[in-house]
């Protein structure tokens, strides 16, 4: 039997929603099983990376919801920019030996991982987590164009979509 040739990267807590900050678990007790299916039943490599909030001074394991503006000044932009370039070079590595980078999935409204929204108090606007950026920084430094989608407990129709989209 051959390996799969074909990877996903995702947000950490996508499979460990223990990493999510306190009182934000709302996907999955666990492990949120629609991306985890999906990659199953489809032969692909599911590669974690690090949680940025998690690794972040200001940040850790049991930690309050916070805004992108205040992760902004606490450090979380460095933090995010390491993590990036560890990751984009592992991302270099695997397509140099041949393997297929499907997408980098993130999680909507998260101030680190948010690929395209962001929660503003009562409002949800238009914007990108602190990682995120870091991440298109880097792969556009390394000229590789992988595309990103957000996962939120509410879309799971249009998750679904974006995930068959990837193939």
């Amino acid at each position: 039997m051959n390996r799969s040739q074909k990877c996903i990267f995702i947000s950490h807590c996508l499979l460990a929603q223990a990493m999510m900050a306190t009182g934000l678990v709302k996907l999955s007790p666990a492990i949120v099983k629609q991306v985890a299916q999906f990659c199953m039943d489809n032969d692909i490599n599911i590669f974690q990376m690090p949680c940025p909030e998690f690794l972040c001074a200001a940040g850790g394991l049991i930690r309050d919801v916070r805004g992108k503006s205040w992760y902004e000044k606490n450090g979380l932009r460095e933090t995010s920019s390491r993590i990036a370039k560890e990751q984009v070079s592992y991302m270099v590595k695997l397509t140099q030996a041949g393997f297929e980078i499907l997408g980098i999935i993130g999680v909507e409204f998260s101030p680190a991982c948010a690929p395209e929204y962001l929660n503003k108090g009562q409002r949800i606007i238009k914007g990108k987590g602190i990682y995120i950026e870091e991440l298109e920084r880097e792969l556009k430094l390394h000229r590789l164009q992988i595309p990103f989608i957000g996962v939120n407990q509410r879309w799971t129709t249009k998750l679904d979509k974006q995930l068959v989209g990837l193939l």
